[in-house]
């Protein structure tokens, strides 16, 4: 999908050829994938290599690590929502510089959706994204229940404030956040 929108920087950037041997089942599955997603498997080896470099690398520098969004889910949903607002509050103040400064390599709040479309593509949540003259509007599909949404709406509505953007807004359903960014 980064191939698909703005994400994939300039599409004339200077390219290089190199080979790769791979075990064959390996290769039979890039295939397979490249097949299902009606690309080709150089595509899928780009998009692939692209993600390593512009999401894993960097969220594993930033101590971002892999977590069942089960177990994740389950935990929330001990808190109140109360404590789900603290709980954001607490980890934006701790974190969110470090988290933008080794995700976007700066100290201010990326004025596109670049890394949080790698960590939801990363993560496995359906989203939607749609750019105009107007606005940038991200919807995600989280599917993890209202409390995820909770935490992660406010920890957006912070990010906004924070980095002082307005003309900007942010709702949430049960399972869906949508943020929307004046272009």
């Amino acid at each position: 999908m980064l191939e698909e929108n703005e994400y994939s920087k300039n599409r004339f950037e200077k390219s290089e050829s190199i080979t790769f041997r791979m075990v064959k089942p390996v290769l039979d599955e890039l295939r397979g994938e490249a097949e299902h997603k009606l690309k080709s498997v150089n595509t899928l080896v780009n998009q692939i290599i692209k993600t390593y470099v512009s999401w894993h690398k960097p969220a594993k520098q930033a101590g971002i690590g892999y977590f069942d969004k089960v177990l994740v889910s389950d935990m929330i949903n001990l808190l109140s929502d109360e404590q789900i607002v603290q709980l954001a509050q607490q980890h934006f103040k701790r974190r969110i510089n470090d988290i933008v400064y080794m995700l976007e390599n700066q100290t201010s709040f990326p004025p596109s959706f670049d890394s949080t479309i790698n960590w939801i593509e990363a993560s496995g949540f359906n989203y939607k994204y749609n750019a105009n003259k107007e606005f940038k509007t991200l919807v995600i599909q989280f599917d993890m229940g209202r409390k995820w949404s909770l935490f992660f709406y406010t920890y957006i509505q912070l990010a906004l404030e924070y980095y002082t953007i307005t003309d900007s807004q942010c709702d949430m359903t049960e399972n869906t956040v949508v943020i929307k960014i004046k272009s």
